[in-house]
């Protein structure tokens, strides 16, 4: 207990701090908003310090009001019972205060959020079926009249600008929703509107004021600002919403804003912004539900979802606060609204992640996820996650590993959609509740499918595409295996530091599909580099030479690229992920493959132990081997030596992408991220070893070996080594970068094939 002398002390400047209080504390006024404020237990990165505005004491009532910091705080009954039991003790000494704390001039037991149930109508359905969301990415391309040019709303930084940053977690999000049975409506254009606009560019990159005039709307809509099209655009995409005739359930806006933390190690996070009233100062919603309460619900629970997800895989992911403030996108629509602030675009820490597109993935699905607890409460059941592990086997019959998602037990599937097509044909689908189905092959015939798992929540995001053929010429046992061992996604490689720090020059990401949000290499790595304007914005600043343009990664149908190729020479095959090889023992069964035709591509993980032995066992059966990769040097370098005969040599070989062959052959690479193919930003060098290894390729530019080449030719009577081999002419051909990169795939591939199978 504090001595009397101290109690006075306090007294003495609780009285002179507020003059208008009684008051009986055991704590010192300041002392107490200290404590308030390390109670919030939130990252100092946004939260400033509770300030004691006053304190009233009567009897056993206590009453406390405060700045805005605690309104930024998500609360549940049980952190206001925290809260008001620290506040008895500390000011009483006991347990026996009633209290009422007062923050943003608001009660905070009156901004608790309802977790029992979906506060928005108190549904209790598994989906999102007859649900109406409206939502956008940020901001776009507009016609500055002022400079008589389109330019940017945002900063270009770190490879990117926010204008389409933004539209890749749309991108992902939209269809997530609509897989669980939402109908959406975007105010901008989607990806798939890609012809040019005004300013020559992809009309996915103009801002949404443009798009809603070329819709019909009426002018008052989208003409606001007497030509300030800046405003036009946000202005205008809350009017469109609230012109709707369809019942809209909710409304988000996802920005990613320009806070920075001031160095490259510290976490921005994630804000989410809601307002309590509208233009006209009006507290309730079109429906006659209170704004504040149902805004702030909708802003906590996306908050929340992301903040557990996120912190899954970025422990030190920062929430911010609970925003109330007064944002056009949060205050126009006359439905449930909110704004999301996801990442900060201008920090490194932040980007770090964020260009990461497995982080955009759980960002995506955990803002979907955050939607539908919000209207759906504890009865929501999440849609699953996608098929990985596949295998069209001997038998013509399609298997596949179900996947489960640790973080949510609802998200299992009890059903698959099994899409199967012939050639080029129309996709065809069917339902089934079991992890297999015989395709019945025709000869002659190339088959491609993929999965979809779904549950009472919906249907997952597609799985990758396999491929097989039964050709009508070549014997049965001439069949090509093809391992698509290439599933990785990530973001570019990082450097930093005390005076330089950003992407390290010529590293990319390797995107999910496609990305639309790459727009230029970064060219300032000064960090002391200020920003001054948008267009010289200092540290982070990238060229913009690709804005505008899709940037091909990792599409996950490769099975089928290297299938169509294979057709062309009448050789069956069939394909699997390498996930089934090493997860099933149904995908190790010892068929005597003639090739394995391993796909590894841009993938960085190296080759497992179950598929090294995999490999081995192929080889030692006399089997022949073609792998291509960029990141051979992921892989052991004992088992490259003694296995594949070569020596990982060194990355980024070549600078012209120019491959000369043995064939005297001339092949090119992609090197840089474009529309058209996937690239490699660092083919590999690789060093034969052994007598029997040797150079297949060299890269032009730099002399050394871009391919390797192994046979064994000796007399099998007489070699030492002849019993690991069944027969005389076992070959292997390796390439240090993915062959999908070659601008002449199909012809280098074939003729890798042929002289693989040649004896």
């Amino acid at each position: 207990m504090l001595s009397t002398k101290f109690r006075i002390i306090v007294l003495l400047l609780t009285f002179f701090s507020f003059p208008f209080s009684v008051c009986r504390a055991s704590i010192g006024v300041q002392e107490l908003a200290d404590s308030l404020t390390m109670l919030t237990g939130f990252s100092r990165a946004w939260c400033p310090a509770v300030k004691i505005k006053s304190l009233r004491v009567n009897g056993n009532n206590i009453t406390l009001h405060t700045n805005n910091v605690l309104s930024g705080v998500r609360w549940t009954k049980e952190e206001v019972n925290r809260f008001n039991l620290n506040v008895s003790r500390w000011v009483l000494g006991n347990d026996k205060g009633k209290v009422t704390i007062y923050t943003n001039r608001q009660p905070v037991h009156e901004l608790i959020t309802d977790c029992a149930k979906g506060v928005h109508t108190g549904a209790k359905g598994k989906d999102l079926s007859n649900r109406n969301i409206a939502l956008w990415p940020s901001h776009g391309l507009y016609f500055n009249r002022n400079r008589q040019q389109w330019i940017w709303q945002r900063a270009t930084l770190w490879t990117t600008v926010e204008d389409l940053y933004s539209q890749e977690y749309m991108r992902l999000l939209r269809p997530m929703l609509e897989n669980a049975g939402a109908t959406t409506f975007m105010p901008r254009p989607g990806l798939e509107q890609n012809q040019p606009g005004p300013s020559g560019m992809p009309r996915w990159t103009e801002g949404a004021r443009y798009w809603i005039q070329d819709q019909g709307a009426d002018s008052t809509i989208w003409y606001l600002y007497d030509g300030d099209e800046y405003k036009d655009d946000m202005k205008s995409r809350c009017l469109w919403v609230n012109a709707l005739d369809e019942p809209i359930d909710l409304c988000l806006a996802l920005h990613t804003d320009g806070a920075d933390s001031g160095d490259d190690s510290t976490i921005v996070g994630t804000l989410c912004i809601y307002t309590p009233f509208d233009d006209e100062g009006n507290r309730n919603l079109r429906d006659g539900r209170n704004r504040q309460r149902i805004n702030r619900n909708l802003a906590d629970w996306i908050q929340t979802q992301l903040t557990a997800d996120l912190r899954r895989v970025a422990p030190e992911w920062t929430r911010r606060q609970l925003m109330e403030a007064n944002y056009c996108e949060s205050r126009v629509p006359v439905v449930p609204s909110v704004l999301v602030e996801l990442v900060s675009h201008k920090n490194m820490a932040d980007m770090r992640y964020g260009l990461d597109p497995a982080f955009r993935f759980t960002a995506a699905r955990s803002i979907y996820k955050g939607i539908l607890r919000y209207l759906n409460g504890p009865s929501a059941v999440v849609q699953p996650l996608p098929v990985k592990d596949m295998m069209i086997d001997a038998d013509f019959t399609l298997r596949w590993l179900p996947v489960n998602d640790p973080a949510e037990p609802t998200a299992k599937p009890t059903y698959y959609l099994v899409y199967t097509r012939q050639n080029d044909g129309e996709w065809e689908v069917q339902q089934v509740t079991k992890t297999s189905l015989p395709l019945r092959p025709q000869p002659g015939v190339r088959y491609d499918c993929y999965v979809v798992a779904g549950n009472e929540g919906g249907l997952s995001m597609p799985g990758p595409i396999l491929s097989a053929y039964k050709s009508d010429e070549a014997p049965n046992d001439s069949v090509v295996l093809i391992v698509d061992a290439f599933d990785d996604v990530y973001g570019p490689e990082w450097f930093a530091d005390s005076v330089h720090a950003g992407i390290v020059p010529g590293s990319y990401a390797c995107e999910d599909h496609f990305s639309c949000a790459y727009i230029g290499e970064q060219w300032d790595f000064t960090r002391a580099s200020q920003w001054v304007n948008d267009d010289n914005c200092g540290w982070g600043a990238c060229y913009r030479d690709h804005a505008g343009e899709l940037t091909v990664g990792n599409t996950r149908d490769y099975t089928m690229l290297h299938g169509i190729a294979l057709r062309k020479m009448r050789l069956s095959y069939i394909s699997c992920t390498a996930g089934f090889l090493a997860n099933s023992t149904a995908g190790r069964k010892k068929t005597p493959w003639v090739l394995i035709d391993y796909i590894a591509g841009r993938q960085r993980q190296p080759i497992d132990s179950a598929m090294q032995v995999f490999l081995e066992d192929h080889l030692s059966r006399g089997g022949r081997l073609l792998l291509s990769s960029d990141h051979l040097s992921q892989v052991s370098e004992q088992w490259l030596k003694d296995q594949l005969h070569l020596r990982y040599y060194a990355a980024r070989s070549s600078r012209s992408g120019r491959v000369l062959s043995s064939l005297r052959r001339v092949s090119l690479l992609q090197l840089q991220p474009n529309e058209e193919q996937l690239f490699t930003p660092a083919p590999e060098a690789l060093m034969p070893v052994g007598e029997n290894a040797f150079t297949m390729a060299t890269y032009e530019d730099m002399r050394c070996p871009a391919a390797v080449g192994y046979t064994h030719t000796g007399d099998t009577a007489n070699d030492p080594q002849s019993s690991i081999f069944n027969f005389q002419f076992p070959k292997t051909l390796i390439f240090g970068f993915p062959l999908e990169a070659a601008i002449d795939f199909d012809p280098l591939y074939r003729r890798s094939v042929a002289w693989l199978l040649s004896e």
